[in-house]
């Protein structure tokens, strides 16, 4: 440390001191709040309610995440009903936010190629239209609702993957579109001399060059599908179709508050978005980041 300060010219030890605790701050504002929250759901639940309050767990325990497993045991809970649904619910959520994701990929994949690499009447007005139907949820539900309710898909994950389609995919294409740009034409016509026809081309050159890309899109939509609360409350009613924020606020009721099984459970709710944020760090940040700028 004394070497990298004595190194360095006076303005760019403190310009870069002042950076590095700005960083830590921003990193304590972040951690603190899911730190606080990953502790309480190893408390007991009296634990959790003590003044002053415990912020590190005196006596940890296992049993708020037994509960999922084991709703009806030893530790009656007025949410043991939120607790029986909560490992259901996640295979709900990753169903639909996985759905979600595969279908932003495919069909956001062929459009930002042609987007891309063809010019058409109609291109600006069309990404136009894709952005401009990005409009808040709030404003949509009460259509959708009566939609869904019409074509029977009330209570299927089909409703979901469905409605989030609606405001994930127009950021998808954006995002691919650029990708696309940024691959040389070159490479794909190339593959056409080699005697590749078109769906050749595209599936066995350009989508394993746009990797980064897709796999970006496919975090953000998963990410959005994953977190979603409004349209799946409205749109799920029973433990067919209930995703993981649904149940999550179950354990919340009129009567009391389980904050230690809300904690445990959120906990859960957020290991399948870190594993995949962390299994393709470098692929997300490569394809938010190469469609950005030009050669």
């Amino acid at each position: 440390m004394i070497a990298w300060w004595t190194s360095r010219e006076p303005s760019q030890r403190w310009s870069q001191l002042l950076l590095m605790l700005g960083g830590l701050l921003m990193t304590i504002y972040v951690m603190a709040p899911f730190s606080w929250f990953v502790l309480t759901s190893f408390m007991h639940e009296q634990d959790a309610l003590s003044v002053p309050p415990q912020w590190i767990p005196v006596r940890p325990t296992l049993s708020n995440y037994l509960t999922f497993f084991d709703p009806s045991g030893t530790r009656a809970v007025v949410g043991s009903r939120a607790a029986e649904q909560t490992l259901p619910s996640m295979l709900n959520s990753l169903i639909a936010a996985g759905g979600t994701a595969a279908l932003n990929v495919l069909i956001g994949a062929v459009a930002g190629y042609g987007l891309a690499r063809f010019a058409f009447r109609g291109r600006g007005t069309l990404l136009a239209a894709y952005l401009g139907s990005r409009m808040p949820g709030i404003a949509l539900i009460v259509p959708l609702y009566l939609t869904v309710c019409t074509y029977g898909l009330l209570d299927h994950l089909s409703a979901l993957v469905i409605t989030y389609l609606t405001f994930t995919l127009p950021f998808t294409i954006w995002l691919l579109k650029n990708y696309f740009q940024a691959i040389p034409r070159s490479l794909g016509q190339a593959a056409l001399v080699d005697g590749c026809n078109w769906w050749q081309m595209f599936w066995h050159i350009l989508l394993p060059a746009a990797a980064p890309g897709l796999v970006a899109a496919a975090m953000f939509a998963f990410m959005t599908a994953w977190n979603d609360y409004l349209f799946a409350v409205i749109l799920t009613s029973t433990i067919a179709s209930k995703t993981m924020p649904v149940v999550v606020a179950g354990f919340a009721t009129d009567v009391t508050t389980e904050r230690t099984l809300m904690a445990a459970s959120g906990v859960l709710a957020v290991i399948p978005p870190l594993v995949f944020a962390f299994a393709f760090q470098r692929l997300i940040v490569q394809g938010l980041t190469s469609g950005a700028v030009k050669d």
